[in-house]
């Protein structure tokens, strides 16, 4: 059995598969080792993955996850995996090396990942040969629902969003000024909260200033991400993610307006990662 993960800040999809056919798929909280800690992804996974799992019995596990861009960050994921799968082989990427390999697979191209976060890479068709670091969504992550989230909670909270919009706010969380900068500031996770915000703006698209927050958001990530890249005009452009899905339309509209070559845009990587990995085992 085949154990293979793919893992965001907030949510992690877990498939399990024979080699030949998937056999389970298993959703749980994310995790990304710069905002928790290892004993956060150990409760995790014991709290909402085993109990899950028909089987025990994994041979192989391939866990591609946010945030594990260093050495240090994937030794955290890999010995978390291997207290709990001790007789199986791990193997840790960046949830970028995964996106880049459901989205472009053996050709060349950029691969993004607009979802809680933010990434992009330039992939020749086997590995990254270049990318914008990533720094997090305090100092980065344009065009993700953390960094949209901010600019519609910026707007509603010094009253510059239209007066519906923000009275629909208040009462769709039910909650009010105060217990949202408390929200912000003094509770755990404030990156999820945030970034909720976005579902928020999916239930109100129709909205102008919601339109342009978005749109904006996406012109953000192009001049600071992909035209970093060299000859990013004649390079597929493809993305992957939560936001990149739902709000599509509107980063293809800005995408066309900017010159960019768009490829697909997937919600999730993991089809594409359990196709590659069936397929890698196939004589």
């Amino acid at each position: 059995m085949i154990l293979i993960a793919d893992s965001g800040s907030t949510k992690t999809s877990w498939v399990l598969t024979n080699g030949e056919k998937v056999i389970q798929t298993v959703h749980t909280k994310g995790y990304n080792p710069y905002y928790f800690k290892n004993k956060s992804l150990l409760k995790t996974i014991k709290s909402e993955l085993l109990p899950m799992l028909v089987t025990n019995q994994v041979d192989k596990i391939f866990f591609y996850g946010s945030g594990c861009s260093s050495d240090e960050n994937c030794s955290l994921v890999k010995n978390a995996l291997c207290q709990l799968f001790p007789n199986s082989y791990v193997e840790v990427n960046h949830d970028l090396f995964g996106a880049a390999l459901a989205l472009l697979k053996n050709k060349e191209g950029i691969a993004c990942i607009l979802g809680t976060g933010s990434n992009s890479c330039h992939w020749d068709g086997n590995k990254i040969i270049n990318n914008v670091p990533s720094v997090g969504y305090l100092l980065g992550d344009e065009g993700s629902g953390t960094y949209i989230g901010m600019k519609i909670l910026k707007g509603i909270l010094e009253n510059k969003a239209p007066d519906n919009l923000i009275n629909n706010f208040y009462k769709y969380y039910n909650i009010t000024f105060d217990e949202v900068l408390s929200r912000v500031y003094n509770e755990a996770e404030p990156n999820r909260f945030i970034s909720d915000v976005s579902k928020f703006a999916e239930k109100n698209i129709r909205n102008s200033w919601i339109q342009e927050t978005i749109k904006q958001s996406f012109v953000d990530f192009i001049e600071n991400q992909l035209k970093a890249y060299k000859n990013y005009q004649n390079l597929k452009v493809c993305f992957t993610g939560s936001i990149a899905h739902h709000f599509k339309e509107i980063l293809s509209d800005v995408c066309f307006e900017s010159g960019i070559k768009l490829g697909i845009i997937l919600q999730n990587p993991i089809d594409g990662l359990v196709s590659y990995h069936i397929n890698s085992m196939r004589p």
